[in-house]
């Protein structure tokens, strides 16, 4: 699917071609583009929370990019960004480099007054851009 990604340096909110992603989307208001996961426990400050997620790859201006939402307990929490044709080592500065033509920084952490945002590793080192809502009671 081609669309174009923007976030709103102001609300948090994304919009992803004509959707629009706030802190209230429903799963049940994601289109076909989204594929959903069955929902399932993730374990959250050492307690299980029933965690939903849904990913959808899309092009951006010629470039791939996987966007995954987490919902938690049925309320959106968070945003990710990868961009699967990075190479390995280019990962983190093409996660940095979008966030700040996004919001106007490409850090490791930034608050903001709808959430935070940052580029962070997961546990393989792989790089991703977040987007924490108010929603997310574990970062926030």
């Amino acid at each position: 699917m081609e669309a174009s990604v923007t976030v709103d340096p102001k609300s948090g909110s994304i919009s992803i071609g004509r959707l629009l992603i706030t802190a209230q989307l429903k799963v049940s208001d994601l289109s076909e583009a989204f594929s959903i996961e069955p929902e399932r426990p993730v374990v959250v400050l050492g307690k299980p929370i029933p965690c939903q997620f849904a990913v959808m790859q899309i092009m951006d201006n010629d470039q791939s990019m996987r966007v995954e939402l987490r919902f938690e307990n049925k309320i959106l929490v968070s945003c990710f960004f990868t961009f699967p044709s990075a190479a390995p080592d280019d990962e983190a500065r093409i996660c940095s480099q979008w966030l700040s033509d996004q919001l106007g920084f490409g850090g490791s952490l930034a608050c903001f007054s709808w959430g935070s945002a940052g580029v962070a590793s997961d546990r393989s080192g792989n790089s991703h851009v977040f987007l924490h809502n108010k929603n997310n009671s574990w970062v926030h």
